[in-house]
């Protein structure tokens, strides 16, 4: 026998071994089948516990919380879907009160000094604890704004709500369908607020709105309806209690000495735009879902500190537009305003001489010569602060701020809210200023801001008409098949 065939020989039977040795597991397996499953089968657990899991998946530190620690009460876990009891991030928008008595600390507040004729809207109502509470102090003009559309069944049967007092709507993410408006000059976000009272800038309060705000998505909204005087702005002002976490907080209510993290320049056009005011704090425990702060990693600094108390209490505060805004920036400037701060705290390191040259050259003599700026004010009174750099109320307005000892190494990031607003004032009544790039500038941002929606709306109807030529393709080979 050659050497060849020997190594043929030899190759036919090491396969034929693994055949058989795969045969031989196939038997083994199939009996294994056959056997009965006796040693599956799954012990009962205590009875609270299998109850809600035959019902439905509730991760296990939930139901231990609900079922053991004081003042919970696990029954109200069957009223919410898996996908609300399961963990999410910290970007999560929706959340819903889930305990008897952190809905009643609630109603109690935003109920206070509420005129009868007063529009409440409670926003995401979930199964309804605190709207039962709501209705149980006498409020009669009442809406309610819920995304989920499971929670609509429970809310009608066991509240008895009236006619068109309940709406599915994310109120929410009003900031999604106002970008989707502007696509296709939809009314979505028209359609959401219908039948909301609208008022004027300096009338009275137009209505009162409860919402847990997990992100800054939906203040940033708020902030722009101001700016471009749209949407939400038609409305006129309005008084917001709002449920937010310690970092969410620090982000609206920070001080120049909160850190380039916090002190930002949407930071600053907040609290020209809007008055704030810390009520009290809530277990965070009590409202669903509950949220990853991503690891136990060790705390370093504010912003992680932040993240970390987020997990056990958040903040109760009170957000109110300022009725005196217009006195000290007028409407057609609410624009100019929001850009000439966009573009000047790119970097909070930003020198304020330098910056303004670059739009009107020389400008800076204006600023160091002026007394206003040399001069070193006596400020009297004390700010009470939450944590170092946070407010625990909003500061009045003013637009008779100036700096202290203005100078060439002055950085934006040392002017308070009303100190920027007070420079804005001054730059915009220059001579030069309608003459300056600064207005070339913004223009080019709006421009860039269309053209950046456009190509956005061009590339999904090209998007639309690829699949159409496509699937057209795909009918014709097909059609030339068959015959």
């Amino acid at each position: 026998m050659t050497g060849n065939s020997l190594h043929i020989t030899r190759n036919i039977l090491a396969r034929w071994r693994n055949i058989q040795t795969s045969l031989c597991r196939s038997a083994v397996n199939d009996a294994a089948l056959l056997k009965p499953k006796a040693s599956r089968v799954r012990k009962p657990k205590a009875t609270t516990t299998s109850t809600f899991s035959a019902d439905i998946a509730v991760p296990k530190d939930v139901l231990e919380h609900f079922q053991t620690a004081e003042g919970m009460d696990a029954s109200v876990l069957r009223h919410f879907p898996p996908s609300i009891l399961r963990k999410s991030s910290l970007n999560t928008e929706r959340f819903y009160v889930a305990n008897q008595e952190t809905a009643e600390q609630i109603a109690t507040v935003i109920t206070k000094d509420l005129p009868p004729d007063r529009l409440l809207v409670e926003v995401n109502p979930g199964p309804g604890l605190l709207t039962e509470q709501i209705m149980k102090r006498n409020v009669t003009n009442l809406r309610l704004y819920e995304t989920e559309p499971s929670f609509e069944m429970r809310l009608q049967s066991s509240l008895n709500l009236p006619r068109n007092v309940l709406r599915i709507g994310d109120f929410n993410g009003l900031w999604r369908l106002s970008y989707l408006d502007g696509f296709d000059n939809g009314r979505r976000v028209l359609k959401l607020l219908d039948g909301i009272p609208q008022r004027k800038w300096n009338d009275e309060v137009s209505f009162r709105l409860f919402s847990v705000v997990g992100t800054m998505k939906f203040l940033r909204y708020l902030i722009n309806s101001i700016t471009h005087q749209s949407e939400f702005y038609s409305l006129g002002r309005y008084e917001m209690f709002v449920v937010m976490s310690p970092l969410l907080f620090a982000q609206i209510s920070s001080t120049k000495t909160g850190g380039y993290k916090l002190y930002r320049g949407s930071t600053i056009v907040f609290q020209v735009y809007f008055e704030h005011e810390l009520l009290g704090k809530v277990r965070r425990k009590h409202f669903l879902p509950w949220c990853t702060t991503g690891g136990t990693k060790k705390v370093r600094t504010l912003h992680q500190k932040l993240i970390e108390d987020g997990a056990e209490e958040w903040y109760l505060v009170k957000i109110v537009p300022r009725k005196n805004l217009h006195d000290h920036l007028l409407p057609d400037n609410l624009g100019l305003f929001a850009s000439f701060v966009t573009q000047h705290y790119v970097s909070r390191r930003n020198r304020i001489i330098p910056s303004l040259e670059h739009w009107i050259p020389h400008c800076g003599a204006r600023l160091i010569l002026n007394t206003n700026y040399t001069r070193r004010s006596t400020k009297t009174g004390s700010v009470e602060n939450v944590l170092p750099g946070q407010l625990l109320k909003s500061m009045p307005l003013s637009s008779n701020d100036y700096a202290d000892n203005m100078n060439i190494y002055t950085e934006f990031g040392e002017l308070t809210p009303t100190q920027v607003l007070t420079l804005f004032n001054e730059f915009i009544n220059w001579s030069e200023f309608h003459q300056s790039p600064f207005m070339q500038a913004v223009e080019s941002q709006k421009h860039k801001q269309r053209l950046m929606r456009q190509l956005d709306d061009e590339e999904s109807i090209d998007e639309s008409n690829e699949q159409h030529v496509t699937a057209e393709k795909s009918i014709k080979m097909k059609k030339q098949g068959e015959t």
